[in-house]
């Protein structure tokens, strides 16, 4: 028997229409990653009943919980998660194409399913009504932009050989990362040369709890919440412009690029931009942990209050694919 590899485990993806439904075949896309732990829980509930004796009883059934979280390498090829990490998506253009990503209602749900090609008969684990709870993303001076999603699911299925799979052949748009050469910082409209690292998050607030009495344990639906948007920005210290806002509670703003060679959305030059149109900083005065130089570390939330863009976080992405 031969032992499956995780080189060789296949992630892919897809939009459903319906929740809980896969989609039809054809459409999916392979999705790179680093390490995932999705799969499906359920608890053994004990009996209380006594009987005359110390020995216990056959436990019972929990509901099924699927959950599990997916880390990868940030890159442009991810257009289809931040649709479904925002909402809202929007696209113009033409070769290349601008789509615009904001908070709003989440899609009915994704599709994932896992690929163990090395197994003596190819297995299929398949996970329905799929949403990102939460995102974030982690940027430094140097190294892949990484990222995670946390994913809440509703239903797993496992099947073997190529009939148990919603889609055998997923598409695959290859995988570019950015890295932290390709970035550049923008805090109240002016460059952050002296930024050293980027942290921000953002989480959907979904609704897991939605379990009723239909002898699946399934969840039945999983309606989102409040985005909450928030992060951290540490830089050199070299003067107290930036505690100042965090001290007075001013407005402010922060543009995050990433831009592969020109930036100008042909392939090879792709680009994503972060913007948080309305934040404010939280006041958090430096420390000397040591004889070296110092640093600001701000944490910071992002909100929607009048903004044109209506949207406490949207990303610009832009690219050689006309949809998502």
């Amino acid at each position: 028997m031969a032992q499956q590899r995780g080189t060789t485990v296949r992630l892919s993806y897809d939009t459903e229409s319906v929740f809980k439904t896969s989609p039809a075949s054809g459409t999916s896309r392979i999705f790179p990653y680093v390490r995932e732990s999705l799969r499906m829980n359920r608890n053994l509930i004990s009996s209380n009943t006594i009987r005359s004796s110390r020995n216990p009883q056959m436990p019972v059934r929990g509901n099924r919980d699927v959950a599990g979280n997916i880390e990868f390498e940030l890159a442009p090829q991810y257009g289809l998660l931040l649709k479904h990490i925002f909402g809202a998506t929007v696209t113009t253009g033409a070769a290349p194409y601008v789509h615009t990503y904001k908070v709003g209602d989440l899609p009915a749900g994704m599709t994932i399913e896992k690929y163990f090609p090395d197994l003596a008969v190819p297995t299929w684990f398949r996970y329905n009504g799929c949403k990102v709870n939460s995102f974030k993303v982690a940027i430094k001076s140097e190294g892949m932009i990484t990222a995670s999603v946390d994913i809440i699911g509703a239903k797993e299925t496992v099947a073997t050989g190529f009939g148990g799979t919603f889609d055998a052949n997923p598409t695959d748009r290859g995988h570019t990362p950015f890295d932290g050469f390709e970035c550049t910082l923008l805090e109240g409209g002016t460059s952050l040369g002296i930024g050293t690292e980027v942290n921000f998050s953002i989480d959907n607030g979904l609704d897991s709890s939605n379990y009723v009495i239909d002898g699946t344990g399934e969840r039945y639906s999983m309606p989102e919440g409040f985005a909450k948007v928030t992060g951290n920005v540490k830089c050199l210290f070299d003067s107290v412009a930036m505690y100042n806002k965090a001290v007075a509670h001013s407005e402010t703003s922060l543009v995050v690029t990433l831009a592969k060679g020109t930036g100008a959305g042909t392939i090879g030059n792709e680009k994503m931009i972060f913007y948080f149109d309305e934040m404010v900083f939280k006041p958090a005065a430096p420390v000397v942990e040591g004889p070296t130089g110092l640093f600001v570390s701000l944490d910071f939330e992002a909100y929607y209050g009048d903004d044109a863009d209506v949207s406490a976080c949207r990303v610009v992405l832009m690219d050689s694919l006309a949809t998502y």
